[in-house]
């Protein structure tokens, strides 16, 4: 793990602001923004989780001017980067950034006694060790969650690479693998476990046409001109743009929304008291027969 920690803290300085410093792919990077916006609500209290040098937490606080947002990461120097760039931003009374570990959230001082109604996670546990770790770093999260609240998880999945690796062979294409500071989320397990502790609100394939179209037809045209496909073409940029189709499922990046379990008994509870509620209204405005 500190090998991993190591090259993250590289690429922060490195990198420093640039959204490169946690993901090469740049329009890739724009899109899960995107997607993840779709579900955050303005006045969500927000923790970004492994947020990095801050470039997707300053994005969610200037897209929703009600919302208070904690970013939080183990590289002292990615906290360093986002710190500047928060300074420069004027939305310090919003957004404030903390050095910590997902694999022990709630241990964090300033984080005792703090829910939220939002914890996001962008391609955080896949730089976990295993899935146990992962598991672990789930849970933590989960446990500062409001009772209605919800995580919204992006992450790349060993199915889902499978199945492009799989496409790529029948075009003669080399197997994308997984990098060495990695380990992909096992899908299966994952889902297994996420319906055993949360309720799954959504489930999307976001990066399916993307890479259908990057690392398929791109990459097939780059191979049979002599080239190295290179993220910054102009056909990830239009692929960006485009819906993901995601029921085909031939890419890793996936979005989850897993909602706190607590909230399925608040909304029974919720339910049971609005229908006593409503029935006593019909009651009084009914006529009974011998009136």
């Amino acid at each position: 793990m500190d090998q991993v920690k190591r090259f993250w803290d590289d690429q922060a300085k490195e990198f420093g602001e640039s959204d490169l410093a946690t993901a090469p792919d740049h329009y890739y990077r724009e899109m899960e923004i995107e997607r993840i916006e779709a579900h955050l609500r303005d006045g969500d209290t927000i923790l970004d989780v492994g947020c990095g040098n801050g470039y997707s937490t300053l994005r969610f606080a200037q897209k929703f001017p009600n919302c208070r947002i904690v970013g939080i990461d183990y590289s002292d120097p990615m906290i360093e980067a986002a710190n500047t760039v928060l300074a420069k931003s004027g939305l310090g009374e919003r957004v404030s950034f903390l050095v910590g570990d997902v694999r022990s959230l709630t241990d964090h001082p300033l984080l005792h006694g703090k829910t939220f109604t939002a914890v996001v996670s962008e391609r955080c546990i896949i730089n976990l060790a295993n899935w146990d770790e992962q598991r672990t770093a789930l849970l933590q999260m989960r446990a500062l969650l409001e009772p209605d609240g919800r995580i919204i998880l992006t992450e790349n999945t060993q199915e889902g690479l499978a199945r492009l690796n799989g496409l790529r062979k029948q075009f003669g294409l080399h197997e994308i693998s997984v990098r060495w500071h990695n380990f992909y989320v096992p899908q299966q397990k994952f889902e297994d476990f996420a319906a055993e502790h949360f309720t799954v609100e959504a489930k999307q394939n976001i990066g399916n046409l993307y890479y259908l179209m990057s690392r398929v037809l791109y990459a097939k045209l780059a191979a049979d001109e002599g080239q190295e496909p290179r993220y910054e073409h102009p056909i990830n940029r239009i692929a960006a743009q485009l819906p993901s189709l995601d029921q085909y499922e031939f890419s890793p990046n996936y979005i989850y929304v897993l909602r706190h379990p607590a909230g399925r008994e608040l909304e029974r509870a919720f339910s049971d008291a609005a229908r006593q509620k409503y029935q006593k209204e019909i009651d009084a405005f009914t006529v009974k027969p011998d009136e």
